[in-house]
């Protein structure tokens, strides 16, 4: 833990499959996570108690995004919260498709995350202006 230590994030659709693997491990990198989600509360709520568990800071937000006026509704409820800081440092705007890689298989949602964790980190400051597919190979697949 700690790369991430005083930087809030916020991650969309965080409370399952990708998002959910997503925000556990930048909790686990230090970060505050906010866990946006848009119709399973419960769901968002279980993902906030095993980063809790972990060790890690977060806490639920819901709105529904893809619908007029829902992402200043995602940013009213994230500002409404208490545990909200006066930024967020990194956004993920998480939606998934699957398909089989290279390597003969789906790629885990804690394989994305790993991604994921290294481009909020400083590790990647030299990364600017680019489009990565995390995608294991799926483009050579297709050649």
């Amino acid at each position: 833990m700690g790369v991430l230590k005083g930087k809030t994030a916020l991650v969309t659709g965080g409370s399952r499959g990708i998002g959910r693997a997503v925000a556990e491990r930048l909790a686990r990198d230090g970060a505050l996570v906010a866990v946006a989600y848009g119709h399973n509360e419960a769901a968002a709520k279980e993902t906030v108690g095993a980063i809790e568990a972990a060790g890690g800071r977060a806490f639920a937000v819901g709105a529904e995004l893809g619908v007029p006026g829902g992402a200043e509704a995602l940013w009213a409820a994230y500002a409404a919260h208490p545990l909200a800081t006066e930024g967020v440092d990194v956004l993920v705007n998480n939606a998934g498709a699957a398909s089989r890689s290279v390597f003969g298989r789906l790629g885990t949602p804690q394989e994305v995350a790993d991604v994921v964790a290294f481009l909020a980190s400083p590790d990647s400051r030299w990364v600017t202006g680019q489009h990565l597919a995390v995608t294991g190979g799926l483009q050579l697949s297709l050649l």
